[in-house]
């Protein structure tokens, strides 16, 4: 009975600390508030809903750890609270200047590596030396050590190496990492091979960069004999299990299963392709691009979709998807046969360092004289957003160049790019003068739908208003919630806003039924108390009857998670059940 008694103790002991979790997630039921912290670039502007306003007040009053719960929150977007990096840096400094080590090495970290799209080596340097020197965090002095290594001054190397020793030797993995990788680098025998123990110890720890480093060791033969197999099991492991920095890895590990024979391994490896490609992996779009155009069984990637692959790779100076897309223009595959788009895309690849590519553009270039004088105004072989920025202001500009730019839209249209198909998706839907006279709604719509479907925001919330509304489709409250969770899943706050809203439909639904039925009871009262006092002065003379409304209603909603790019990996590792369609890794 004791036994009995202790595990009934336990589970109300963990439903109550569940539902407590639950209470803690930041929701905008529970209130909001605007707010700022500086990031190491700008003062970033966040809305915080519900407890976090607490954390947000707790922290800039001097409690560390409710800025490291913020930072973290806004690292994974808790509750209701948008994901943003650029937000979480300005936690984790707050969170460092209240006397947080591990806050300074991750901010530190963070502002060194670019995670949010920005870098800050002089801060960066400053939270690792705090955090190393006055609040004795060994991750800390790593970052203080990997500072020193890449500030390009041979002086500094010597303390650099002794910094992150003493790092590693207190427990830091970052320092280990840092030893284990100037080992491997040096041209010692002994010091490669001991690298390589480190390398292991550390991928069977499940750290990603101790797998990485397997990889690169039985890839080249470094320190170990030159192992695929081995390489390709530290790859799966560190995509699967790692934890750290693990984009690579995936990518390398979609590469190995896409290559079987299986047609269900070939397929478990392209969705590791696109999570990897999604998350800027250059290697991953480009084998994507190979997937699609071969077909192999198993694999889904069309022939359409490898053009867009190799036009992402192309985007991240990976020469060999230059080369390619160059070729596919050269042959018309699936977009129409233009040289001189050609041309300029082996020349871009040429100077990437494909020597093959330098041929292919020497080749296109002697077979049409004056070949390179006919490249779009709008340089093709730029990335894509900056085409469509070039073309979008060419076209607002108007005259001769008008037209330059909507080809550019419509190229880029052709290649599957998503921004070229909202773009030129809202020219067709509400006409463009002087190119598109006579607006096509139909067709417009399809583009923005295409955009929407892949996670385009702002052709998600289009679409999401479109089908709540019934605005050049048919009416589908379904799908409008859909297109707006996927929006507002890729960190729209508006369509968060809308969202909630939508969502909130069926509660407004039942308060106005409520207030409907309200009203018709106190009529009903009201009658009642007339015809109580008409009978006390009753007499057989006449007679009255009384009715009551009739009433009708109705009640619909709808519940969706959502998931991250870990979720996809778990997925992909056959660790969870469900991965959404509105994740934009999957």
């Amino acid at each position: 009975m004791r036994v009995i008694g202790s595990w009934t103790l336990l589970l109300a002991a963990l439903l109550l600390a569940s539902a407590a979790q639950a209470q803690d997630a930041p929701s905008a039921y529970d209130g909001h508030a605007d707010g700022a912290v500086y990031n190491g670039k700008q003062m970033m502007p966040f809305t915080l809903y519900g407890v976090a306003i607490r954390w947000d007040r707790d922290c800039r009053r001097g409690r560390a750890e409710r800025c490291l719960r913020l930072a973290r929150a806004y690292d994974s977007g808790a509750g209701d609270l948008t994901a943003d990096m650029r937000v979480s840096i300005g936690y984790y400094i707050l969170a460092c200047q209240k006397g947080s080590g591990p806050g300074c090495a991750r901010a530190s970290a963070m502002l060194r590596n670019g995670d949010a799209g920005f870098t800050n080596p002089q801060l960066a340097g400053e939270l690792a030396e705090r955090g190393c020197n006055a609040l004795r965090d060994q991750d800390s002095c790593a970052g203080m050590a990997a500072a020193m290594a890449s500030s390009g001054d041979p002086g500094q190397d010597t303390q650099s190496a002794a910094i992150a020793d003493r790092a590693c030797a207190s427990g830091s993995d970052e320092g280990c990492r840092l030893q284990a990788r100037r080992l491997f680098s040096g041209n010692d025998a002994a010091g490669k091979a001991q690298a390589v123990s480190m390398f292991r110890n550390a991928c069977t720890g499940n750290l990603a960069w101790g797998c990485l480093g397997l990889v690169d060791a039985y890839t080249s033969g470094t320190g170990v004999a030159a192992d695929p197999r081995e390489a390709a099991s530290a790859a799966a492991t560190g995509c699967t299990r790692g934890r750290g920095d693990r984009l690579r890895l995936c990518a390398i590990h979609g590469d190995t299963l896409s290559r079987a024979s299986a047609a269900d391994t070939v397929r478990r490896g392209e969705q590791f392709l696109v999570t990897s490609c999604r998350g800027g992996s250059p290697e991953a779009c480009f084998r994507l691009g190979q997937l699609g155009m071969a077909h192999p069984a198993g694999a889904r990637s069309t022939q359409g979709e490898a053009v867009y692959y190799w036009r992402r790779a192309c985007d991240f100076d990976f020469a060999a998807g230059c080369r390619s897309l160059a070729d596919i223009y050269a042959r018309g595959i699936e977009v129409d046969r233009d040289t001189a788009v050609a041309v300029a895309l082996a020349d871009k690849a040429c100077r990437l360092g494909a020597r093959a590519a330098c041929s292919d553009a020497a080749r296109l270039a002697n077979a049409e004289p004056g070949l390179r004088n006919r490249i779009p105004a709008i340089d093709p072989a730029q990335p894509a957003a900056n085409q469509i920025a070039d073309a979008k202001a060419a076209v607002e500009r108007g005259g001769a160049q008008a037209k330059a730019g909507f080809d550019a839209v419509v190229r880029l249209m052709r290649e599957w790019n998503e921004d070229a198909e909202w773009l030129l998706g809202g020219w067709l839907y509400y006409g463009l003068p002087g190119l598109v006279d006579a607006p096509d709604p139909q067709n417009g719509v399809i583009l923005i739908e295409n955009a929407a479907r892949v996670g385009h925001v702002d052709a998600a919330i289009w679409m999401g208003m479109a089908y709540w509304y019934g605005d050049g489709v048919a009416e589908n409250r379904s799908k409008g919630e859909s297109y707006m969770r996927i929006a507002a899943e890729r960190g729209s706050e508006m369509a968060a806003a809308i969202y909630r809203s939508m969502r909130a439909e069926p509660i407004r639904v039942e308060n106005e039924r409520r207030r409907q039925q309200a009203e018709i009871e106190w009529e009903r009262q009201r009658r009642r108390a007339a015809w109580t006092s008409a009978w006390t002065s009753w007499s057989p003379s006449f007679s009255s009857v009384g009715t009551t409304p009739a009433y009708t209603g109705r009640t619909v909603g709808q519940i969706i998670d959502q998931h991250n790019w870990d979720n996809a990996i778990r997925y992909y590792s056959g660790g969870t059940s469900v991965c959404s369609s509105s994740n934009p890794y999957c």
